[in-house]
């Protein structure tokens, strides 16, 4: 059985069938994969049983596996594996929880930001627990020119830290929430991003920003620099380019980093338990990202 896709939505993300990723790829379906990957920025697999391994073992064809800064809630013997999850051991926390209600970027905020994320459902909620995901291709295009023009040529400041972060907050679900954030801001100080990217692949332009790890912009004055994210963040929340994901236990689903926001939905609380199991891939010198000289209008 060949592998195929149905679209899940007219801007971004595809549904793929015909593929088992508990087996190993032939080179043929992982370079179907890829190219829908690349073309479509979220792939989605359903009814897919996978080992920690198998998990890891598919992450792998993309590239090397980042082992999370978090490390509380990695996997027990498998540090590829973040846990993402409100369930509870011994009354503590399993997982990572209300992780990523924010718009943004996964790990952003390291100077090499990775290729994507491959998530691994488990265990869904009775309700809630959706995934929003923006198509960052489009939302420049949306841009006005002037804008365009005024944030070609200019770099943002990206932290993981939320402390320093007017445009978030910080979850009263999180135990020792502040404490882990400067421990962070510490290990992990801001770095800097071009607000404008070439995708290596595609050779589409994107917009490279996001609310929560986007906290302004390199040699321009605090005012103007949060004006100008505030101007770009209008643009990504009155876009169409959007997909709303609705999870299955044993969905599977993957997007490219490099051309993609998504932010966890909530509607959920313990005791009705989400549970999902994430990779991130990094990028090797062939995929990550491209400085834009001079962006097109």
């Amino acid at each position: 059985m060949k592998p195929s896709f149905e679209p899940l939505s007219d801007v971004i993300g595809v549904k793929i069938r015909g593929i088992d990723l508990s087996q190993t790829l032939s080179d043929e379906d992982f370079d179907f994969v890829y190219k829908a990957l690349v073309m479509h920025k979220v792939i989605a697999f359903s009814e897919q049983t996978l080992s920690p391994e198998q998990h890891i073992s598919f992450s792998r064809r993309f590239g090397v596996c980042d082992v999370h800064s978090n490390n509380q809630y990695l996997l027990d013997g498998f540090p590829e594996i973040l846990v993402l999850s409100n369930d509870l051991k011994d009354g503590e926390p399993i997982g990572v929880v209300d992780a990523g209600v924010e718009w943004h970027s996964d790990l952003s905020w390291q100077i090499d930001p990775p290729l994507g994320s491959i998530l691994h459902c488990l265990k869904t909620p009775n309700s809630g627990g959706n995934t929003g995901f923006v198509n960052m291709g489009r939302v420049y295009q949306e841009l006005s020119d002037d804008l365009k023009k005024a944030v070609q040529s200019l770099e943002g400041i990206h932290c993981v830290s939320k402390l320093i972060n007017r445009r978030v907050t910080i979850s009263e679900n999180r135990v020792n929430a502040r404490e882990f954030y400067a421990q962070q801001l510490e290990k992990h100080p801001p770095v800097h991003h071009p607000l404008i990217y070439e995708h290596p692949e595609s050779k589409e332009t994107i917009l490279f920003a996001s609310p929560r790890f986007t906290i302004g912009i390199v040699d321009i004055p605090e005012d103007e620099g949060q004006s100008i994210l505030d101007e770009l963040f209008v643009y990504l929340e009155r876009t169409s380019a959007k997909l709303e994901y609705v999870w299955a236990d044993g969905d599977v689903v993957m997007w490219d980093n490099r051309s993609v926001l998504h932010s966890a939905m909530g509607g959920y609380s313990y005791p009705d338990i989400r549970r999902i199991n994430r990779t991130t891939v990094l990028c090797s010198d062939d995929t990550r990202l491209q400085r834009v000289a001079c962006a097109p209008a």
